[in-house]
């Protein structure tokens, strides 16, 4: 996958990413600053630096900050398989798992500092939206399956008409 090839395309963009190129720049840059700050001092392994440096190899096949980033954002948008995202970037699918794991944390950092990071308790959720101008919004989640009550007529007051789980 050729970020520079797909960022002129801004359809599939989107649809790889959740970010419009406006959105992905500006985020590209405060990500930059985090990432920076975290390299210089650490490799891909997580290890720590003898000597702090910053400097990417030339032949890098995740070659600066917005292609790592575009990476991540592809990897956690279309949830594939590590082997499947090593070859859409042609490098190995250790090199993703490690990768994906250290960008991540650089990204929730960031999130953090920005202000952005997903709010994960139900109180503070409530706070925040009653402060919140708008009043409409949109909650994307996934199906799941409910435990049904054994008594059969239990069942058929609690049944919601909602399709039923094969699995």
């Amino acid at each position: 996958m050729n970020y520079l090839e797909i960022r002129q395309n801004q359809t599939q963009f989107l649809s790889l990413t959740s970010l419009t190129v406006a959105e992905f720049d500006y985020m590209c840059h405060e990500f930059d600053l985090d990432w920076q700050k975290y390299y210089r001092y650490h490799t891909l392994e997580g290890k720590k630096r003898a000597f702090a440096s910053y400097s990417e190899h030339g032949n890098s096949q995740l070659l600066g900050t917005c292609t790592k980033l575009f990476f991540l954002l592809n990897y956690l948008k279309t949830n594939s398989l590590q082997q499947q995202q090593a070859a859409n970037f042609g490098i190995s699918q250790s090199k993703v798992s490690r990768i994906s794991n250290i960008l991540l944390m650089v990204l929730n950092q960031t999130l953090k500092r920005m202000g952005l990071s997903p709010i994960r308790n139900g109180y503070q959720l409530k706070e925040h939206l009653q402060n919140h101008p708008d009043c409409i919004f949109t909650y994307d989640g996934i199906e799941r399956g409910i435990l049904r009550n054994s008594a059969t007529d239990a069942q058929e007051d609690e049944y919601s008409g909602k399709k039923k789980a094969w699995y």
